[in-house]
């Protein structure tokens, strides 16, 4: 490779994303093979396109120090270009093994003592890959920088049709979708309620629990007004702006008490929604949420969100024991497995999920993007152009 530094946004300390992220113009490129050579396959990729998600916020937020690497490259989603692969059992051009397949994977040497190791990826291979926390915290890695050196059972192949920017957008949105609509048990024919149908999770929850409840089924999303024809146009057979109701618990229980819906799936984490669901949810009904929104970023707050999280989880769900009298599940997708990643990138491939793009931004305004994200009204993804050279609709 030419060149030895590359550009990536940097966080040292806590705080908000305007306050403690810095563009570092020449950050080292990531040393290949990674040092400490750890027994499994690895890649080494320029980025096209990185996802932002409001994790990533409360990570720079809220973890403290002690908890991740001295300095770390935000964000988990990514889209790029394979420029290197490395396996330990894997043999070069030279015959030695623990060797980088610098021009291409393959089986290895029938003499080598693992003569069936084969890697997954070659060189020039496009890619689209998530980061778990329990990776990009100890070691600062993220989707935020040119270069990336990834463990590859974190990446799958970028379907050939899907263009670099959606392949960035889709694949942790798209698995807590996915788990959501499992979780709320939903079935041909049934009815269901989508919070927050219009942001990144929940344009995707749309779509997929239209084609679980079939046009038999009924699937209302909650949104604003300026995002129901978008929602309509994903599956919803109805949307509702919630901007027009003081109480909207109490608009949904007038209007659906006599056909409750059989889950509500909220995107955002709306304790309220929930407290009512009772009015408009049918008893053995789920209740799938990603948790619960706290009113800021600030420490106080999101402990007490854990908390109240934990409550409804743990508390007994009868009401007379004091519970809420429906079924809360809560979806964490941190620790997502290979053929997670592979579903989704699956469906992305197959046309049967699109990913709606609230924002393009370039790679110097990631502070800028960072605070539409903040706000909590993206319609879609908020994504951010890496590689300048990659256009928005390149595959």
């Amino acid at each position: 490779m030419a060149t030895t530094t590359s550009r990536a946004w940097t966080f040292s300390r806590s705080g908000s994303p305007s306050d403690v992220l810095s563009l570092t113009e020449s950050r080292p490129i990531p040393s290949f093979p990674p040092e400490p050579a750890l027994p499994e396959e690895w890649v080494l990729v320029k980025v096209a396109f990185a996802g932002l998600n409001v994790g990533a916020i409360f990570q720079m937020t809220l973890i403290p120090a002690f908890l991740r690497n001295e300095t770390c490259i935000p964000e988990m989603d990514l889209s790029g270009v394979v420029q290197d692969v490395w396996h330990p059992h894997a043999k070069g051009n030279n015959g030695d093994e623990s060797n980088s397949a610098t021009e291409g994977a393959g089986p290895v040497s029938p003499s080598s003592a693992e003569s069936n190791t084969q890697t997954r990826f070659r060189k020039g291979d496009k890619v689209m890959a998530m980061l778990p926390a329990s990776h990009a915290l100890p070691t600062g890695t993220g989707a935020l920088a040119e270069y990336v050196a990834i463990p590859a059972r974190f990446a799958v192949h970028k379907p050939t049709s899907a263009p670099f920017a959606d392949a960035a957008g889709c694949l942790l949105t798209g698995m807590t979708a996915h788990q959501q609509v499992v979780e709320s048990g939903i079935k041909l024919g049934d009815r269901v309620l989508v919070n927050a149908a219009s942001g990144g999770i929940g344009t995707l929850v749309i779509q997929m629990a239209r084609q679980v409840v079939g046009p038999e089924g009924f699937v209302v999303g909650i949104c604003s007004g300026r995002n129901t024809r978008l929602v309509e146009s994903l599956g919803a057979d109805e949307s509702i702006d919630y901007t027009q109701y003081n109480d909207l618990p109490a608009y949904l229980a007038a209007r659906f008490r006599s056909h409750p819906f059989n889950a509500v799936i909220d995107t955002l984490g709306h304790q309220s929604l929930y407290v009512h669901s009772p009015a408009y949810l049918v008893a053995t009904g789920t209740y799938s949420s990603v948790g619960i929104k706290p009113p800021d970023f600030s420490v106080p707050n999101f402990l007490r969100a854990v908390v109240q999280m934990k409550l409804n989880e743990w508390w007994p769900v009868s009401r007379w024991l004091g519970g809420v009298g429906r079924l809360w599940r809560v979806v964490s997708m941190m620790e997502p497995t290979l053929e997670d990643r592979q579903r989704i990138a699956d469906m992305l491939g197959g046309s049967q999920i699109r990913v709606v793009r609230d924002s393009v931004w370039s790679f110097e305004d990631v502070k800028e993007a960072y605070a539409k994200l903040g706000g909590l009204h993206a319609s879609g993804k908020v994504l951010v152009r890496v590689d300048e050279t990659v256009g928005d609709n390149e595959c």
